[in-house]
């Protein structure tokens, strides 16, 4: 469910219509940008994304690297949630997102999703970890080796070392 909303959000920021950007310098890396923000909208589904930083890199301005990453995506009415990553490298070129060493996905129901990366293709819907995963609700928890979300067939694929464990509901007690 939570990789189906992050490709809810793929879909999502076809529709801009914010930017935010705090300060702007020129360093020997590239165009440093504070505090950016990127929000948006389409009817019931909004999104609002900001980094501590983005840099566009020199050698290859197609390429932004972000630093601190922070995105809260409301996918309906009564279902959003909020991802955290420590860093993302965005490939304008190649429309491709890497978000990299530690990602968090927790949704207002309680459901959590932990990777180490996730390589986004923002063009297919692709979305790709060859890190260990590890999904927990109410229900329980999956942890796999590696996993891949293909929009197109609508197919998410858990491979190496998969674990499952069901969390049967608690029985109501009568009195």
């Amino acid at each position: 469910m939570l990789l189906l909303v992050i490709a809810g959000m793929i879909g999502v920021s076809n529709y801009l219509s914010g930017l935010g950007l705090g300060t702007v310098s020129f360093t020997a890396d590239g165009l440093v940008m504070d505090s950016p923000e990127l929000s948006g909208n389409d009817g019931d589904r909004s999104y609002r994304v900001s980094a501590k930083r983005a840099i566009q890199r020199i050698s290859d301005p197609r390429i932004i690297d972000l630093e601190t990453i922070v995105a809260e995506l409301r996918i309906s009415a009564d279902q959003s949630l909020e991802i955290t990553a420590t860093r993302g490298t965005y490939n304008s070129a190649e429309e491709t997102l890497l978000l990299a060493d530690g990602i968090d996905v927790v949704t207002n129901d309680g459901e959590t999703a932990t990777f180490g990366t996730l390589d986004i293709a923002l063009k297919t819907g692709t979305i790709r970890s060859d890190d260990p995963v590890e999904l927990t609700s109410s229900f329980g928890a999956l942890r796999a080796g590696r996993m891949q979300f293909d929009q197109d067939n609508g197919t998410l694929t858990f491979t190496q070392g998969i674990q499952m464990t069901i969390q049967p509901p608690q029985s109501e007690t009568t009195q």
